[in-house]
């Protein structure tokens, strides 16, 4: 009985596919991740504590000034309707809404305040997803932020964050 060569037979190439096969995936992972890295990672952390302490500034000047409302958003139309406070002196609003994981999901708007008292706008960007909200007044004196998930057919109630 003659045997064959070990490079015309089956099992020599089975063990070696092994070992090959996790190398070329490991190489497609670390090209794929260098590519592709997180957005959530901040480079200069010293400045972005720092802004971290402004933004707490002015949620605590939101709470100060007992600035509560409804936020209501009806597929392309978003509205904010102060419900305390005064609110007097402001002309409009900017709305942030960021998603918890893909920033390409994150936008603006302002919102303008039309004579009703309401601040409304249109937005072509929202989609059905998780997001944070923050509304500030255009001179950024204050801030109110909340979670919240779309679509829903309710107002969302924001208020400051009292302990």
């Amino acid at each position: 009985m003659q045997t064959l060569p070990w490079y015309k037979q089956f099992w020599p190439w089975f063990i070696l596919s092994i070992p090959a096969i996790t190398v070329v995936t490991c190489i497609f992972f670390i090209v794929y991740s260098v590519q592709k890295g997180p957005d959530m990672v901040v480079d200069d952390y010293y400045k972005k504590g720092k802004s971290i302490n402004l933004e707490l500034s002015k949620f605590q000047k939101a709470k100060a000034l007992f600035l509560h409302g409804d936020l209501t958003i009806d597929n392309d139309l978003v509205s904010f309707l102060f419900t305390k406070g005064d609110a007097s002196k402001v002309t409009a609003l900017k709305l942030s809404f960021y998603h918890p994981t893909l920033k390409a999901n994150d936008f603006e708007m302002t919102l303008t305040k039309n004579s009703l008292g309401a601040f409304t706008g249109f937005s072509d960007r929202i989609t059905e997803s998780r997001y944070t909200v923050f509304i500030e007044p255009m001179d950024q004196s204050w801030k109110l932020k909340e979670s919240i998930i779309l679509p829903s057919t309710d107002a969302f109630k924001i208020f400051p964050e009292y302990k």
